[in-house]
């Protein structure tokens, strides 16, 4: 018994789907519709959070987003000047390990300061006012609302933000994925579903994966949603595990 197989909900009427939602602890507002050979799950998620705020207030009251994507830039090849520096010095032989070790170290301080700038420019540009042109001029509103799309081929996800502008009083409507890591996991091997008892018939046996899994990370999280059906009476259940993912060991992609 792997992933929470065998915690099955059921979804194969609308309003049993209302089960699973509950089960999940989703928002009230989540909903989950389904059409042929498609599933969409539509909820409600938090506000934005900006890391590096107080800094982000700073440079951006100084410097304009094309400066600051250029500095960004800089770091990096910084980073790299030093890495490859340091690592053909080694290869000679001209540099002891531990001056080897001291500058891969130090080629990493650029490195962190282009991603504490690349926070910077997002702070920027979600709170940059596209209609009027000011700077630190909009504030998040409204619900934000996350929506995946899963088929049998692919697994999107979207997340609809509301930004109003304190100077013109614009409301922009913003979406974007948002560096969510989405994909389509692998289906579990057979032996793995005899075990399974539909909750319809009650018959084991009988349960199969009808589409690969959809696989998505925020934060430490790894979320895993699969999709199970029963081949003798055609009931459909939903199973949802959620893992703590540890980013040094699970490389997006992977």
């Amino acid at each position: 018994m792997t992933e929470g197989a065998f915690e099955l909900y059921n979804h194969s009427e609308f309003g049993n789907l209302e089960n699973y939602l509950l089960e999940k602890k989703y928002s009230e507002n989540t909903s989950c519709e389904q059409i042929p050979d498609v599933h969409i799950f539509t909820g409600t998620v938090e506000y934005k959070k900006h890391r590096f705020k107080t800094v982000s207030l700073f440079l951006i009251s100084i410097f304009d987003e094309k400066l600051l994507e250029i500095m960004s830039k800089i770091f990096v090849l910084l980073c790299i000047t030093i890495a490859l520096v340091t690592t053909i010095n080694f290869l000679d032989n001209e540099t002891l390990d531990w001056f080897y070790i001291l500058g891969i170290m130090v080629s990493l301080v650029p490195l962190i300061i282009s991603l504490c700038i690349q926070n910077v420019l997002e702070y920027h540009k979600d709170t940059f006012c596209r209609k009027c042109g000011n700077k630190l001029a909009c504030e998040e509103i409204g619900e934000p609302v996350m929506k995946e799309k899963s088929n049998f081929g692919d697994y999107t996800l979207t997340v609809t933000r509301h930004w109003k502008c304190r100077c013109c009083g614009n409301v922009d409507t913003r979406e974007g994925p948002e560096n969510i890591f989405t994909e389509k996991g692998e289906m579990l091997p057979v032996i793995y579903l005899k075990g399974i008892e539909c909750k319809k018939c009650s018959l084991s046996g009988t349960v199969v994966e009808f589409k690969k899994p959809d696989i998505k990370e925020i934060g430490n999280k790894r979320i895993i949603r699969r999709y199970y059906k029963c081949t003798l009476c055609g009931h459909e259940d939903i199973s949802e595990i959620e893992k703590t993912i540890n980013h040094s060991i699970y490389a997006h992609g992977s």
